[in-house]
């Protein structure tokens, strides 16, 4: 085990509870960054010697070397993002993202801090996956010919994503690494019965260079329980049964002359460890030698461009065209501009001439006002609600249940829904809006602000400016890297990115070339 490697995980819900009851188990844990007071609570009083936070600002400025990213999955962006600018290793849950297009920002990053990114593909961890690689590079079966993976059960239903997203990740990660290549197509089908807009049962079909071909089935409307790997090859057939953690070899295969030829089967091995424990493991010694992971950022680049290479797929037609995402369950109305590259998620609508700029992320229950304005590279998370009247510029990162307003005097009984009774807000480029942030009509965000949770803006807030409080107060300053600045009189450097920064003036600060 890596001595004296310590981590922060963040996130401590129904998955991140195992990640920090394992990582405390090695020795490794440092700190916990958990959103629910209670569930805080109950971790202090469980893990005594760790430390327990409410958000990442504190493990962003301490000197733990690394972090652990098991939050919702359209969080898993902008989090390690601030952990790769904190200089922090990073372990992100599957998937890494939600979009193709903001994954290798964050291995392109990681690349330019010098720093570990990983992804949480738990069954690349399983024994007899690793032994399976080894072996059919040492020709097991001979020449790969195709690889049928299943993951079949009745149940854990979900509405939110289908069953490809919830069950079929780690699946499509251990064919990209048995085979070792990327594949140059990619179809598939499915089933909706249970919701609609929600695939039950789905197949997803590869074919890699070299003609090898995989096939994927996950379903979660199935009356057994399966989870097995069968891999057909010139010489000889392998069958892997997750669930009896056993690998048994059939010396079976269909010769040039087309005779059927068995020679009997053996179970070749046994299955032991733990995937869970051996993936934190690889992670702390990743983290202290320096060594690329075996599930690297590169790989979950790759699996999320089969991922939503497969969604286009089962979308279809007009999805297929598109060269942005929009989730089934989306409305988009007819007169909305979307940028290429963003992403627009679950039970969300875009009114008619919004503009949307490209490499966008909207999470669940987003809401886009007519004639909004959207640059490009905009983070919008869960539950948030942009009116008419609101300008976001580029780069500009609004958190879960931030809140806009655009009327001055709202009343129900004399309306004032017009454009012309719309006050204009403007967020200017690269400001964050935290969590639960209120945004009243008529003020300008500067550059690189920040907005802390939970705090009532009711005036300008100046560049770089941090501000907090109900009303919001100017309570310090901020880096273009999201990191607070520390001033020796009027200058300060940033001490994570080495950026310059002078006071002029009492509330201003200006950036210096």
């Amino acid at each position: 085990m890596s001595e004296g490697v310590k981590v922060a995980v963040l996130g401590a819900g129904k998955w991140g509870i195992n990640l920090v009851r394992t990582f405390h188990e090695l020795g490794a844990l440092a700190a916990v960054v958990e959103v629910d007071a209670g569930r805080r609570a109950w971790l202090q009083a469980q893990y005594p010697d760790v430390q327990v936070f409410a958000g990442p600002e504190p493990v962003w400025r301490s000197t733990i070397p690394a972090v652990v990213v098991a939050t919702p999955v359209p969080t898993h962006y902008e989090l390690a993002r601030q952990a790769l600018l904190a200089g922090k290793d990073v372990f992100v849950e599957k998937p890494l993202t939600l979009s193709v297009a903001e994954a290798p920002e964050l291995v392109e990053l990681a690349r330019r801090q010098g720093r570990i990114l990983m992804v949480g593909h738990l069954l690349l961890y399983q024994p007899a996956i690793r032994w399976l690689k080894e072996r059919l590079a040492e020709g097991l079966v001979g020449r790969i010919c195709s690889l049928h993976q299943e993951r079949l059960n009745l149940g854990r239903v979900r509405s939110a994503e289908n069953v490809l997203w919830s069950l079929g990740v780690h699946d499509v990660a251990v064919l990209l690494y048995l085979v070792g290549r990327p594949p140059e197509l990619v179809s598939a089908t499915g089933q909706r019965v249970l919701q609609p807009g929600i695939e039950d049962d789905i197949y997803v079909h590869l074919r890699f260079p070299g003609d090898v071909q995989a096939h994927l089935h996950v379903s979660w409307l199935w009356p057994e329980k399966r989870r097995r790997l069968t891999i057909v090859g010139s010489e000889a057939m392998v069958v892997y049964d997750e669930l009896a953690q056993r690998v048994t070899l059939h010396r079976k295969r269909i010769s040039s002359t087309l005779e059927h030829r068995d020679e009997g089967f053996e179970v070749v091995y046994q299955g032991d460890g733990e995937p869970l424990r051996l993936e934190c493991e690889h992670y702390l010694e990743a983290v202290r030698s320096r060594q690329r992971p075996v599930s690297d950022g590169e790989s979950g680049v790759e699996v999320l461009r089969v991922l939503e290479q497969a969604e286009r797929q089962l979308r279809g037609g007009a999805q297929a065209e598109r060269d942005y995402f929009v989730h089934e369950s989306t409305y988009v109305d007819e007169g909305a501009n979307v940028g290429r590259g963003t992403r627009i998620w679950h039970f969300s609508h875009v009114m008619a001439g919004a503009k949307i700029g490209e490499r966008c992320s909207l999470g669940q229950n987003v809401f886009i006002g007519r004639n909004v304005k959207i640059g490009n590279n905009v983070k919008i998370q869960n539950n948030v609600s942009v009116y008419e009247g609101v300008i976001l510029e580029d780069d500009v990162f609004c958190g879960p249940s931030c809140v806009f307003t655009n009327v001055k005097t709202p009343r129900s009984a004399f309306p004032r829904n017009t454009s012309a009774d719309y006050v204009t807000t403007q967020v200017k480029r690269g400001a964050t809006i935290s969590a639960n942030a209120t945004i009243v009509c008529g003020v300008t965000i500067g550059e690189w602000a920040f907005v802390a949770a939970g705090a009532v803006v009711t005036k300008d807030v100046p560049p770089y400016a941090l501000v907090a409080g109900v009303p919001a107060r100017i309570t310090g300053w901020t880096c273009e890297c999201g990191v607070s600045l520390k001033f020796e009189g009027n200058r300060a450097v940033c001490a994570e990115c080495g950026k310059r920064y002078e006071k002029i003036g009492e509330d201003s600060v200006g950036r210096v070339e």
